[in-house]
C-alpha cells in the first residue's frame, strides 16, 4: 500500500467549501454540552485540539433543531440550535476550529424519533412524555411509547429545520450535514420499518422521501443553496425485507443530488442494527466501504465513507482505487487527536490507533456519561490542569515492574516529564502478559495498536529504557536502582474451589490461546465473561463442539452493549450451547455437573475438555518486599482487575501525578 498517502492529504471540495485534505473528523455525541444544550468549554477544547491535529472538516456532534415538536432528547444532553440563544457560544467554537485551521460543519437533527434514549427537553417534567415518529412502531431498543406525528407537525417542523440551518450560517459554519442516519427521525420517514403511513408522507418512496426533501428546501431557504449541505444517511439498514437497502437507497441518492445536495456520507444500521451503525471489533477493517462504492456508481455529487478506518493505508487505498471520495474518521479520532498531523509526518507506527472497543459510546455515551477512551485518557480532559504535561523540577529515578498498558503508559508519560525510568518485564517482549493472549482469538489482532504505539514512542526517549526479559522477584527486587517503584504486574488467572478442577483435560483459556495445547470433540468453557467468550470463538472456528457455563444471566455481561450483543450473535449463530445461571458443581469422569439455578436443577455436560475462563485476580505478591525498600505505587490490574481501560488510566495519572 501506499506510504506517502496523496490522496488523503490532497486538497478536496464539496459543493464551493474547500478542503486542505479528504479526512472528516465524523460525529459522535460526547455529551460535554450544558443542560440546555448549549456549547461548553470542553466542547471547544475537545474539537480544537483536533482541529490542530489536522483535520480537513470536522462535523460537530448531534445538534437538535426541533424540540417542540420532538420533545425528547435524543440522550441524555444533546447539543441544540433551535433557538437564536445558541447562537454565541456556537460562533466561539466556530471561531476557534477556524483558528485552529480546519473547517467546521454543523449537523443537525429534527429529532430522535423512537429511537430517543434521553429525557424531555422541559427539565423536571414528571408526566411521561412519548417519543414521536411517522407513526407508532417502537423501537425495540428504546422500548419507549411512541406517538404520530400530525401532517401539521411534520410541516413546522420543516420550516423550524430551515432556521436551524439559516443559524448554523450565521453561526460561522462552513456547511450543514443533514442528520438521516441510523433510525433516528427524518430516517424513520425514509424507512418503511417505522414509516406506515397512509398520506402524503408514507407508502411510496416518493412519498417517505417527502419529508426529507421538504427539509432540504427549507435549509436552502433559510441558508442560500450556496450553503453545502451533506446528507448523512444509513445505505443499507441491515433489517432485510422489513427495512432500506442498497438499492433503493441508490436512487436516493439520485433525488438528494438532484435536489442541490453537495455530497453524501454513507454510514449503515439502525439502533436494531446496531453493530452495523457503530462496528465493533469483530467486523472487518472498511466494513462499509462496499456501500460507499454502490453509492458511488449511481452519483456525481462526493461520497463519503467510514467504518474501522482508522488505519492510514487502508483508508490511503480505499480513496486510490475510487470506492469513495472522502474517509470519515469518529472514534480513531478521539483516540488520536493528531491523525492527519502524524500522517503527513509518516508516523503511522506512532499513532494511537483505534482499538474500536466502543468504550467511548457503549461503555460511556449510552449510559449517560461524558465521552472517554480507553486507549487515550487525554480525550474529554483536554486543557485540564490534571492532564498538562509539566516538566519535573526533580527528577526521580523509576523502576516498572512489568511492561503491559499500566507500566507502558506510566514510563511514556514519565519519559516525557523528565524522569528516569528502568521497565522490567519477565517476557521477550512489552505486553507480553494478559494483553499477548487477548490478541489471539478471532479479530482481536486489532489489540496489537497498543504495543505498536508504546514500542515506537519508548524507543524516542532517552530516559526511558526496557528490559525484556528480566523477572523481578523476592531475591533481587532490592537491586533495583529507584527512588520509586511502580508495581505493574498485572493479574492472575482465578481457579475456584470446585471439586476435580485440577483434573486432567482442564487447562486454562491463556493456554488454549496460547496454543500450548490442541483441544478437540466436547469442549466446555468455564465461565462467559469476554475471555470465556472469545476463548470460546477460537474453539468454534476449530470445529470443536463448545458449551459455556456462565453463572450471570447472561454472557460477555460486563461489555458495553454493541460488543456484548455481537459476541454473542456470533457465538449462538456458530452453534454454542450456552447455559446461563448455571453453577458448577463439579468436574468428575468427563462430566461436568452442575446446578441450573433459576430451577434448581442439576445437569450434566459431558466433555473430552475444559477451559477455566472464571475471569482473574490482581498479581500483587511483590507489593510487600518491594514497599519494604522503596515507595511503591501498585497500577493497573495489579491493584484492582479491569480492563485496558482503567490499566492505561491508572498508568497515565500516577505519571502525571508523580
Amino acid at each position: 500500500m501506499s506510504k506517502s498517502y496523496e490522496k488523503l492529504l490532497a486538497p478536496g471540495l464539496i459543493g464551493n467549501l474547500k478542503l486542505k485534505n479528504h479526512v472528516i473528523m465524523g460525529p459522535t455525541e460526547t455529551l460535554y454540552a450544558s443542560v440546555n444544550g448549549e456549547v461548553t468549554r470542553p466542547i471547544i477544547d475537545y474539537y480544537v485540539r483536533r482541529a490542530n491535529g489536522g483535520a480537513g472538516l470536522i462535523v460537530l456532534h448531534s445538534a437538535q433543531g426541533n424540540t417542540k415538536i420532538d420533545p425528547i432528547d435524543p440522550y441524555a444532553g444533546s447539543l441544540r440550535i433551535d433557538d437564536n440563544a445558541y447562537i454565541p457560544m456556537l460562533s466561539q467554537l466556530t471561531e476557534e476550529v477556524h483558528r485552529a485551521g480546519a473547517k467546521i460543519a454543523a449537523l443537525v437533527s429534527p429529532g430522535g424519533g423512537a429511537q430517543s434514549l434521553g429525557f424531555p427537553y422541559e427539565r423536571g417534567t414528571l408526566e411521561t412524555i412519548p417519543n414521536v415518529g411517522p407513526g407508532e412502531k417502537r423501537s425495540m431498543v428504546a422500548q419507549r411509547p411512541v406517538r404520530k406525528l400530525t401532517v401539521e407537525e411534520i410541516h413546522k417542523s420543516v420550516e423550524a429545520y430551515g432556521q436551524c440551518a439559516g443559524r448554523a450560517k450565521a453561526s460561522g459554519f462552513d456547511a450543514f450535514y443533514i442528520h438521516a442516519v441510523g433510525g433516528y427521525l427524518i430516517s424513520e420517514f425514509m424507512t418503511p420499518y417505522f414509516n406506515d403511513r397512509e398520506d402524503e408522507y408514507g407508502g411510496s418512496l416518493e412519498n417517505r422521501m417527502r419529508f426529507l426533501i421538504e427539509l432540504i428546501e427549507s435549509c436552502q431557504k433559510y441558508a442560500g443553496k450556496d450553503f453545502p449541505l451533506v446528507v448523512r444517511m444509513s445505505i443499507d439498514e441491515y433489517m432485510g425485507d422489513a427495512g432500506r437497502g442498497i438499492d433503493e437507497s441508490k436512487e436516493i441518492g439520485k433525488m438528494l443530488e438532484a435536489a442541490g445536495v453537495a455530497a453524501i456520507d454513507c454510514s449503515a444500521g439502525i439502533f436494531e442494527s446496531m453493530h452495523m451503525l457503530i462496528p465493533p471489533i469483530y467486523l472487518p477493517e472498511g466494513v462499509l466501504v462496499p456501500l460507499a462504492e454502490a453509492m458511488k456508481s449511481a452519483v456525481n455529487i462526493p461520497v463519503i465513507t467510514q467504518g474501522r478506518l482508522f488505519d492510514p493505508d487502508v483508508a490511503e487505498a480505499v480513496l486510490d482505487e475510487g470506492k469513495a471520495d472522502f474517509i470519515s474518521l469518529s472514534r480513531a479520532w478521539i483516540a488520536e487527536p493528531d491523525w492527519v498531523k502524524k500522517v503527513m509526518a509518516g508516523d503511522v507506527q506512532g499513532m494511537r490507533k483505534c482499538l474500536t472497543c466502543n468504550y467511548c459510546i457503549g461503555s460511556r455515551v449510552f449510559n449517560n456519561l461524558p465521552l472517554r477512551c480507553a486507549f487515550n485518557p487525554e480525550a474529554g480532559r483536554e486543557n485540564r490542569p490534571e492532564t498538562t504535561m509539566t516538566m519535573t523540577a526533580s527528577p526521580k529515578n523509576v523502576s516498572i515492574i512489568g511492561a503491559g498498558p499500566a507500566g507502558l503508559e506510566a514510563a511514556y508519560i514519565l519519559g516525557q516529564r523528565g524522569h528516569n525510568v528502568d521497565i522490567y518485564e519477565a517476557g521477550d517482549e512489552i505486553c507480553a502478559g494478559q494483553l499477548s493472549a487477548a490478541m489471539l482469538p478471532p479479530c482481536k489482532a486489532t489489540l496489537k495498536n497498543i504495543p505498536d504505539f508504546f514500542g515506537s514512542q519508548l524507543s524516542r526517549l532517552p530516559n526511558v529504557n526496557i528490559h525484556l526479559g528480566s523477572p523481578i522477584d523476592e531475591n533481587n527486587a532490592g537491586e533495583l536502582n529507584a527512588d520509586i517503584v511502580m508495581l505493574a504486574t498485572g493479574a492472575k488467572p482465578l481457579v475456584p474451589n470446585i471439586p476435580g478442577i485440577d483434573g486432567k483435560n482442564i487447562y486454562t483459556a491463556e493456554q488454549v490461546l496460547r496454543e500450548k495445547v490442541s483441544l478437540s470433540g466436547n469442549v466446555v468453557v468455564a465461565g462467559g465473561g469476554q475471555i470465556g467468550c472469545e476463548t470460546a470463538h477460537c474453539l468454534l472456528e476449530k470445529d470443536c463442539k463448545v458449551s459455556i457455563i456462565e453463572m450471570l444471566p447472561g454472557i460477555a455481561l460486563k461489555e458495553e452493549l454493541i460488543t456484548m450483543l455481537t459476541i454473542t450473535n456470533i457465538l449462538q449463530s456458530s452453534g454454542a450451547d450456552v447455559h446461563t445461571n448455571t453453577r458448577i458443581l463439579e468436574f468428575k469422569d468427563g462430566v461436568v455437573k452442575a446446578l441450573e439455578t433459576t430451577k434448581n436443577e442439576e445437569i450434566e455436560i459431558p466433555f473430552d475438555s475444559v477451559v477455566l475462563a472464571f475471569g482473574t485476580l490482581p498479581e500483587n505478591s511483590l507489593y510487600k518486599t518491594l514497599s519494604e525498600k522503596y515507595e511503591t505505587i501498585i497500577i493497573g490490574d495489579s491493584g484492582e482487575v479491569g480492563n485496558i481501560r482503567t490499566a492505561i488510566e491508572t498508568g497515565y495519572f500516577a505519571g502525571m501525578e508523580l
